[in-house]
């Protein structure tokens, strides 16, 4: 697989206040990511989340280690248009609507005005910001105004996406868009790296997980590698109750302990899956 983001002891302090001297942000942090992959960054305020994603967008120079993007340098001039970085934070030029501010990143970016306007009107039909029309975007909503900032990020198509808690303030049917959309660009050789608290959609989406704490690196593997334990388990389908009380008679006969049996669920996005492919349904009928 050919490597997208590398990042080599990667540290980066900041002058604290007063006499407390540097106080670090990122200590020794290593890992590399393919294209096409999509690795989540995990870990409590102040880890260093932020941080990292400004290192690799080359907003935040390092103190000292190695970050390449690419195969560049993460501050390299030419990655402008093959990078995006959705911060978190209020967005720019909020007196401008939603096609206004695509237009002027578009512009930003070097592309021709029909690209442009053909790009930020897929995105915004993807992203269900169409409805908003000519309203300034200082008056979206907070899921809006994420939305748009995605728009704003995709509208480059980058080879490389950088996102800081991209389903925060969205409903689930907004999360799911997201996902959809992230899983999508992953499958095109997208690599991206989403810095969440939404363990949930972490576990949904990403092929691997980079767990940070007090800036350094804890934990970093694919889901099955981190939540692998000793123990195994066997799932049955089509068991009636008498069927499952002879199981559970079964493994006791061969001195294992049955630690519960329940009954088979899907998750919450598994439900909103439904609805909204429900609703679409009946729409196109």
């Amino acid at each position: 697989m050919v490597t997208a983001i590398s990042v080599q002891q990667l540290s980066v302090s900041f002058q604290g206040r007063g006499s407390r001297g540097r106080v670090a942000a990122l200590t020794d942090v290593s890992f590399e990511l393919p294209r096409g992959q999509i690795l989540g960054v995990l870990g409590p305020n102040g880890s260093g989340k932020t941080t990292l994603l400004r290192a690799l967008a080359g907003l935040q120079a390092p103190t000292t280690g190695l970050v390449t993007v690419l195969g560049q340098p993460a501050t390299a001039a030419a990655l402008r248009r093959r990078v995006a970085f959705q911060p978190e934070g209020a967005l720019p030029l909020g007196v401008l609507s939603a096609p206004e501010l695509l237009a002027y990143f578009g512009a930003q970016l070097g592309l021709a005005n029909d690209e442009s306007d053909r790009r930020a009107a897929h995105w915004l039909r993807r992203l269900d910001l169409e409805h908003a029309g000519n309203r300034r975007a200082a008056t979206f909503s907070t899921g809006m105004c994420k939305r748009l900032a995605l728009a704003m990020a995709l509208l480059a198509e980058p080879e490389v996406l950088l996102l800081d808690e991209p389903t925060s303030g969205l409903d689930p049917f907004g999360s799911e868009a997201v996902m959809t959309i992230l899983r999508e660009r992953a499958a095109a050789g997208t690599a991206i790296v989403l810095a969440s608290h939404h363990l949930l959609e972490v576990e949904e989406i990403c092929d691997r997980v980079l767990i940070l704490q007090g800036g350094r690196r804890r934990a970093l593997g694919s889901l099955a590698e981190l939540l692998a334990t000793d123990e195994r388990a066997v799932v049955v389908r089509g068991a009636d109750e008498a069927g499952v009380a002879r199981l559970v008679e079964a493994a006791g006969a061969l001195g294992l302990e049955v630690a519960r049996t329940e009954g088979a669920r899907r998750n919450l996005f598994a439900l909103f899956r439904q609805l909204a492919q429900a609703d679409e349904g009946s729409a196109d009928a």
